[in-house]
């Protein structure tokens, strides 16, 4: 069996890195030929908020030259499309007229928050529309969340959950010894207003732990427009001192970076779709390195957090806070909760564990 993996995105982000690269790697383990089809790193084009610059006859230009690709591979190559975005035009095209199966992975929203049929039939958002489409043509759809499962759900009755999840041999708990700082982290991007409402949540929480306890630190690492204007507010921030500030971590130096955090945070204010269906690779990767973690319990968190067991969930402002107060004041369970992240990642949501239930899938197709 031969697979492509088709994404517009480039290795950095999690989409193409985690879904594609790794799954990709995962599957030829298992005797199924898999590769990746990536417009960023084929044809250079620009990817995340970058991607806002790139124009409609651009876009066109790039499915043009990709088509001749996907229409030289034999009819019993299955396309894995992953999301649905411009790339889709030519492997959709190529696979109509070859009759090549495809499986449409979903691991975001990338729709309007309240997509609507005027008249019960006219789409206000033509993403929405086109994105059922793609979800009925697919010979089976793959769903990184439970609220994309149940979405996907009602346009193919094949969806099968899939979470992100995290390669546990790159990332590996180092020493958890009590240090004089304490380290709560957060890495992302801010694109959207949204996320850097979610910033200033966290400097919210952060400003009275800061007031009442000496040592701890807010360290934040990301991009975008939101970050930036973030970066800017803090300036003369009261505890500028103990918030630490970081450009964009690439991939491969995420495991070294949070080897210097004691604490992840996830902060989903919203109770968005966007939100709700987010697999969020950053939580698998703070467990995956040994950390407690602080999440809000919007979407996916509630069934990968063990509350009170391997992290907090928190419902608003006061308990984030309480739950980030009581890891500062309590190391041994920081530690035990650490080592029960890490005992849970490695038995739900590894990549391995991950590789070995989508090429079963595969297999039975």
């Amino acid at each position: 069996m031969k697979v492509i993996f088709i994404t517009r995105e480039g290795y950095e982000l999690s989409g193409a890195r985690v879904r594609c690269y790794n799954f990709a790697r995962e599957l030829r383990g298992h005797g199924i030929e898999a590769s990746v089809f990536s417009f960023a790193e084929h044809f250079g084009a620009k990817y995340g908020e970058k991607e806002f610059g790139m124009s409609l006859p651009y876009k066109l230009w790039l499915n043009a030259r990709s088509f001749g690709t996907f229409m030289k591979e034999d009819p019993q190559t299955v396309f894995i499309l992953q999301r649905f975005n411009y790339h889709a035009l030519a492997p959709l095209l190529a696979a109509a007229l070859k009759k090549h199966r495809v499986i449409f992975d979903c691991d975001d929203w990338n729709i309007r928050e309240d997509p609507v049929y005027h008249f019960g039939f006219y789409p206000s958002s033509k993403m929405e529309y086109v994105t059922r489409c793609v979800a009925r043509r697919a010979v089976r759809c793959i769903a990184a969340s439970r609220y994309l499962q149940g979405y996907l759900s009602a346009f193919n009755p094949q969806v099968t959950l899939l979470p992100t999840g995290v390669d546990t041999q790159k990332f590996i708990p180092c020493s958890r010894e009590v240090r004089a700082e304490l380290v709560f982290s957060w890495v992302g991007t801010a694109y959207h207003a949204d996320m850097g409402h979610n910033l200033d949540f966290l400097l919210s929480c952060f400003e009275p732990l800061a007031d009442r306890y000496g040592h701890v630190i807010l360290s934040i690492a990301g991009e975008g427009r939101f970050f930036e204007l973030f970066s800017r507010s803090i300036a003369s921030h009261r505890h500028r001192a103990r918030i630490r500030l970081s450009p964009w971590i690439a991939a491969d130096q995420v495991p070294g970076y949070l080897a210097g955090v004691d604490v992840g945070l996830l902060p989903l204010i919203q109770r968005t779709k966007f939100n709700l269906s987010k697999s969020p690779t950053k939580l698998f990767e703070y467990m995956a390195m040994g950390l407690p973690s602080v999440a809000c319990e919007t979407g996916e968190a509630v069934h990968i957090l063990r509350d009170g067991h391997t992290g907090f969930l928190a419902c608003d402002r006061v308990s984030f806070i309480a739950a980030m107060e009581r890891l500062i004041q309590d190391a041994p369970l920081r530690l035990d909760m650490g080592r029960q992240a890490r005992h849970d990642v490695e038995a739900r949501f590894s990549l391995k564990k991950l590789g070995l239930e989508l090429a079963a899938l595969l297999k039975d197709m």
